[in-house]
């Protein structure tokens, strides 16, 4: 069972983004109080808890919840989540994916000591349905 590890949000986009209790996921928008509400269709964003992990161990440092700029951490997730794919989180919230990475030419504007995980191995998402989600919230796995 895939399940919310940590909820994440920032006010400013330059900065990193700090674990919450829960947050409100707004169908179209995003986030309500993060950063990315309401900009684009990136309105999630979500990093796998394992490839977190795998990073943790190259750099010899942690990375604490939001630190790398993402939304969510999950836990339990595949290797690949295939794109058109959606989340259901808890009992409400539908996420659909949308982009893994971002393009390669494309500008990240934050990095955690020199670490950046979102364009790579990171996941983008639209939320279709919203809610109320949470760490420990679990996590299913919807086909195309």
């Amino acid at each position: 069972m895939a399940r919310v590890l940590a909820v994440c949000v920032s006010s400013n986009r330059q900065e990193p983004k700090k674990p919450v209790a829960e947050a409100r996921f707004i169908e179209g928008k995003g986030i309500d109080g993060d950063s990315h509400f309401g900009i684009s269709s990136r309105q999630v964003s979500l990093l796998r808890y394992e490839d977190i992990k795998l990073a943790e161990k190259e750099a010899g440092f942690s990375f604490p919840p939001g630190s790398l700029a993402e939304n969510l951490v999950v836990e339990g997730l595949p290797d690949q989540i295939p794109l058109g794919s959606r989340l259901k989180i808890g009992r409400d919230v539908v996420l659909l994916i949308i982009e893994k990475g971002k393009k390669p030419d494309e500008p990240h504007t934050y990095d955690y000591r020199g670490w950046c995980l979102l364009p790579k191995v990171g996941y983008f998402l639209e939320v279709v349905k919203g809610g109320i989600v949470k760490p420990g919230d679990e996590v299913v796995l919807e086909g195309d």
